[in-house]
């Protein structure tokens, strides 16, 4: 049987034990945390693939539930406010760049209004002003999917608006410039005509995200067990009092 000079020792220091304990303990936690963050996120996600594929909701002046109504697939029925149109500046549809035209519909028997994502258009010769895009009058039917503006944007200037071109939109901004009364939802149509195309948007509740932070802060832990156990084996020389270090050598 071969002679092994060498016997494992091991000798974990009390500080740094406590302190690994803490730094295990909190890296668990919120690896722990962020798993049931993705749980939430992929039964939010769920939740708007079965309102997608729901039976479309009709509009009306009393609609509420913004919460619970958004990647919905809703019909507003009304006529187009020429007067509040707006039309949101750098926006792109592939490699080009262009509008967002924004129209208010006012429903049927009520004086509230839904604002309407009615497509996107290109930039013309007379950018920066907006090219032109025909409302048409009369009753009409629109239906789309139901959404929220975009809250997340910088803003460097304070000329965010010059007439009808908007660098963003949000719904509170919109109802405090223009005075109107309009749902707390955007509606974008589904069916556009030329120059105009539609504007879709896929809901994405983003669950991929907290599994890499879940995966970060599980492999932290794991990293600081791996590192407390492999700073408190040493090796100490068979006969000798003083332990050695691993890849010691004393000949």
């Amino acid at each position: 049987m071969p002679y092994n000079p060498f016997r494992i020792y091991f000798s974990p220091a009390v500080v740094p034990t406590i302190a690994a304990i803490c730094a295990f303990s909190l890296t668990f936690f919120l690896g722990h945390w962020q798993q049931g963050r993705a749980a939430e996120k992929r039964s939010l996600q769920s939740e708007f693939n079965v309102r997608m594929l729901a039976a479309p909701i009709q509009l009306a002046s009393n609609t509420s539930g913004v919460t619970l109504l958004k990647y919905s697939r809703a019909v507003a029925r009304g006529e187009w406010d020429l007067s509040g149109q707006i039309y949101i500046d750098n926006k792109f549809n592939n490699d080009a760049v262009g509008f967002h035209v924004i129209t208010p519909l006012k429903l049927d028997g009520t004086n509230r209004q839904v604002l309407v994502n009615r497509g996107w258009v290109a930039r013309a010769a007379v950018y920066p002003k907006p090219p032109a895009v025909a409302v048409p009058h009369g009753p009409i039917t629109v239906e789309g999917m139901l959404t929220l503006p975009s809250a997340k944007f910088l803003e460097l200037s304070k000329t965010t608006i010059q007439g009808s071109v908007w660098q963003n939109l949000t719904l509170e901004r919109y109802a405090r410039e223009t005075g109107r009364s309009v749902m707390p939802l955007l509606l974008l149509q589904k069916e556009t005509a030329a120059p105009l195309s539609p504007v879709s948007e896929r809901p994405d509740a983003r669950a991929e995200k907290h599994v890499e932070y879940m995966l970060t802060w599980y492999c932290l832990a794991a990293t600081v067990v791996v590192l407390w156990l492999v700073l408190n084996i040493k090796l100490e020389r068979s006969g000798s009092n003083a332990p050695q270090t691993t890849g010691g050598n004393n000949e």
